[in-house]
């Protein structure tokens, strides 16, 4: 069986448009997908398969600065000075990656009804759309504009069948709609039990479907769909020693999601890496490492102070770069947690969800004082109190690319960028493989048709 599926992959990769997986008859061999065993290894290959742009991501945002030897590296201090063609070398490999994962879904979602009927046929469909809507969701928040900023402005490409088409590009507002939508069915096929981390499970699917509703402005849904993993969980998950097992690859009662491919997991934020006696190419934001209190454990995971013989002591970036300089293997790559949603619930408060600010106020000062930080100041509120907040969501994923959606959001209330607040930029473009085999795909504004080698 596992060689039908091994077809399958291959055909997948080799497919001209990142957009559209390979003619229907190289997904029609009806022995490839008959079991959930079978199905089971599919969906590994989707997983497997999603992208990590995380480094990239946050290389673009205020988490970083050059270090000496960043000067060494022209492409990576192109990106992090958002150079166009850095952009476009980044939105390329971006793009096609999320849509291979997409891909490789519609043909296990189209096979799925053929299974004989079972809990586990119920799960692999769940946990299909919700991978399917993560890669959705990823997708639009880079290609469109922000929701609130024009919702019917061209975002992504919906694609739900294996057949070949030219389709449109879906506008910001029916692309999240789509979003809801798949993670609402899948949540309906998973039930309540929440399995491994390495799979997408009910509490996976239900942070995803709040920050969605918070992006597409359904404040009050955001909030309690939020606080509802928050009341299961509770906030003794935000303990100091359970942020430091995040990194670790242990056991974390936090972890909700995390990507678990040992082999590929290795090079993540390798690239950050000069040379593992003088340094890296960029480290930690004086600002940022500033920002931390003196017993906050978030700082301990997330600055490696290192004394290296070219440049002296640096605050380089920690987390996995730190299990890397401490000459151990990075486990897993964590996508959701607990904190996700505490500051979906926290942003979706402050926005107007009830109960209001305090509430907002309250659950973020709990998760602080279970970090080891400082409190909000009671006296905030408005625009400061969402400033606060969002600073200490910087605190909690530097390094983990969180960052460069809430400085597209929010603009100058998450901080100084290298790009003003509705830049061209911030709209990646649509990479020219798709214009040679779809007459209908748009180009976002600014971006030439005819500039991507």
């Amino acid at each position: 069986m596992k060689k039908h599926i091994i077809g399958i992959l291959l055909g997948a990769a080799c497919c001209g448009c990142s957009l559209d997986i390979p003619y229907d008859n190289q997904f029609s061999d009806p022995d490839a997908i008959t079991t959930p065993r079978t199905a089971r290894e599919l969906l590994a290959s989707a997983y497997a398969a999603l992208p990590n742009p995380e480094f990239d991501l946050s290389l673009m945002t205020d988490d970083f600065a050059p270090t000496y030897w960043a000067s060494s590296n022209p492409s990576l201090l192109n990106q992090y000075n958002w150079q166009p063609q850095a952009v476009q070398d980044i939105s390329a490999t971006t793009w096609s990656g999320y849509y291979g994962v997409i891909s490789t879904l519609n043909a296990l979602i189209e096979r799925v009804p053929a299974l004989p009927d079972s809990d586990e046929k119920r799960r692999i469909r769940g946990e299909a759309l919700a991978l399917k809507a993560y890669c959705y969701f990823q997708l639009t928040r880079l290609y469109g504009p922000d929701y609130a900023a024009d919702p019917e402005a061209d975002a992504i490409v919906i694609k739900d069948a294996l057949a070949m088409a030219n389709l449109r590009r879906s506008s910001v507002r029916a692309s999240v709609d789509e979003v809801k939508r798949l993670l609402r069915e899948a949540l309906a096929d998973m039930g309540d039990t929440e399995t491994s981390t390495d799979w997408l499970g009910p509490d996976a699917a239900k942070i995803l479907l709040a920050q969605a509703q918070l992006y597409s402005g359904e404040y009050n849904a955001a909030a309690e769909t939020a606080k509802a993993v928050l009341d299961s969980r509770g906030f003794g998950v935000f303990e100091p020693e359970a942020y430091r097992s995040l990194w670790t690859g242990g056991a974390c009662a936090e972890r909700v999601f995390a990507y678990n491919s040992p082999v590929n997991s290795q090079s993540f934020y390798l690239g950050i890496v000069y040379d593992t006696s003088s340094g890296d190419y960029f480290a930690m934001a004086p600002a940022l490492v500033a920002s931390y209190g003196e017993n906050d454990c978030r700082r301990d995971a997330s600055v490696y102070s290192a004394v290296s013989p070219s440049i002296g002591e640096q605050d380089y970036f920690g987390k996995y770069n730190a299990e890397r300089k401490e000459q151990r293997e990075i486990e897993l790559i964590n996508k959701l947690r607990v904190s996700d949603a505490l500051f979906t619930y926290a942003e979706a408060c402050c926005m107007g969800a009830d109960p209001g600010e305090g509430g907002a106020r309250e659950a973020v000062n709990e998760y602080l004082s279970r970090r080891g930080a400082e409190p909000l100041d009671e006296s905030l509120s408005g625009r400061e109190l969402l400033s606060a907040i969002l600073a200490e969501k910087q605190k909690e994923f530097a390094g983990e690319g969180q960052r460069y959606f809430d400085l597209k959001r929010y603009g100058e209330v998450a901080g100084n960028a290298r790009v003003a607040a509705g830049d061209y930029r911030w709209c990646w473009p649509i990479p020219r493989d798709e214009y040679l085999y779809n007459e209908n795909m748009t180009q976002n504004p600014q971006w030439p048709m005819t500039s991507f080698g």
